[in-house]
């Protein structure tokens, strides 16, 4: 039998291999659980096989997932919310999201943005109504939501007044007083226009009687809405053969020659935009050609032999009121043209004769022209659930052409209805393009 003598080196040197060991383990055991957790970093709950592209996997037949529940007023007083944050709005009902930054954030739900909600209803078609009860205006019914909204109408009302003379002076007292109250952007120019002159956009404000000689060429500056307006304190007049040109979208609608006394046309002249006067009177030489206007306060408006008058065809930079249909027009005059003469557009007068010879296309108003229609009111009115809703309704007269209501309407169920109505006095009221909508 051989014996084994131990020493205490040998123990030593054992117990040193045991400590060994076991630090190694121990430092190799976390090691491991770190490096399975790079790379199966998942979790899952109620799962034994969470879905390889989730890191928390949460599975329950029986059960939901719930999320910290917050009031907006809690939820905006998160510090730095991270972008996919996840909240339920307990003011909202609804569950969000973070889709903004940190810095900015921004705010999304199961029920959709927490952005205003606005919605509407819009017609273009005319309709009218002889009606003298509230009654529904065609197409304008809404349902908001759940909440508090302002509702707005609005609408392009149709005048159902006809032509009278006392309208038209009142509507030519406005023309006039409108084109003197603009600014003016030049007091400098010469009396004289023309000779070759390229003339742009602005008020010309000139002492004295302006005229035009030869040609002259007034640029719009590539503005359709461009306007000229040349005023003179003197009677204006124009050379034979005088010849206005348009260029860059200068146009005859936006186009006033204005005097306080009387205006005139040498002949063959060929001019653009509207004369107009405050107390003289308006004629065209021989051949002229005009693609304007002939307006006064007071004074005759004539044109004599082969002379062309035409009415622009698109609005006016000025309100004409019911002049915007005329070519010539005067508040205390007689009009006058000859047998030869071509006229496109309305002719009236207040006080004086009317007397038309030639061609003439368009309506001939005499003076003493009364309207009809002309005090019917219509009363518009936002119900709620067939009830006026309070100080919502308005009452326009004849001559009002936009309509505009608005309300503050809150809704307790999300079945409500939102309506308009009308009725009239007497007559017969229109309305065109009107729009119902509403928004928080």
């Amino acid at each position: 039998m051989k014996i084994v003598l131990r020493t205490n080196w040998h123990y030593l040197i054992e117990i040193k291999t045991i400590l060994i060991k076991t630090t190694l383990k121990c430092f190799l055991i976390p090691f491991v659980l770190l490096s399975s957790s790079g790379l199966y970093a998942q979790v899952g709950i109620g799962t034994t096989t969470p879905d390889i592209s989730s890191v928390l996997d949460v599975s329950s037949n029986s059960k939901g997932l719930l999320m910290p529940r917050l009031t907006t007023l809690e939820r905006d007083g998160i510090a730095s919310p991270a972008t996919g944050l996840m909240i339920y709005n307990t003011t909202l009902n609804d569950g969000q999201l973070n889709i903004g930054t940190p810095s900015t954030p921004s705010w999304i739900g199961i029920k959709g943005n927490e952005d205003p909600k606005i919605d509407c209803v819009v017609f273009g078609d005319n309709i009218s109504t002889t009606s003298t009860t509230n009654s529904l205006v065609q197409g304008m019914t809404i349902s908001p939501p759940l909440g508090k909204f302002e509702v707005s109408f609005n609408a392009q009302k149709i005048t159902n007044q006809t032509f009278s003379s006392s309208q038209a002076s009142i509507d030519m007292a406005k023309i006039y007083q409108d084109l003197t109250a603009i600014s003016a952007t030049n007091t400098t120019h010469s009396l004289v226009f023309g000779n070759g002159e390229i003339l742009f956009p602005g008020v010309y404000d000139l002492a004295g009687a302006p005229s035009i000689a030869g040609s002259l060429t007034l640029d719009g500056a590539g503005d359709t809405n461009s306007v000229f307006i040349i005023r003179g304190s003197g009677a204006f007049t124009t050379g034979a053969n005088t010849i206005v040109n348009l260029t860059n979208g200068a146009s005859s609608n936006n186009i006033f020659w204005v005097s306080n006394v009387a205006l005139s046309t040498g002949a063959s002249t060929e001019l653009k935009g509207s004369l107009v006067s405050l107390s003289g009177a308006i004629s065209l030489g021989a051949t002229t050609n005009l693609e304007g206007r002939m307006f006064t306060k007071a004074g005759a408006v004539s044109i004599v032999a082969d002379c062309i008058l035409t009415k622009p065809s698109d609005t006016s930079y000025i309100d004409l009121g019911f002049l915007s249909t005329f070519a010539m027009w005067s508040s205390a005059g007689a009009i006058t043209d000859v047998a030869t003469s071509f006229i496109t557009g309305d002719v009236g007068t207040a006080l004086g004769v009317l007397t038309i010879a030639g061609t003439h296309s368009g309506t001939q108003y005499p003076a003493g022209t009364a309207s009809t229609n002309l005090n019917t009111v219509t009363t518009y009115g936002l119900y709620q659930n067939g009830i006026e809703v309070a100080n919502s309704s308005r009452a326009i007269n004849s001559l009002g052409s936009v309509v505009l209501l608005q309300a503050m309407i809150t809704t307790l169920s999300a079945d409500e209805v939102i309506e308009v109505r009308w009725k009239v006095n007497s007559g017969e009221s229109s309305l065109s393009n009107r729009t119902l909508s509403y928004h928080q």
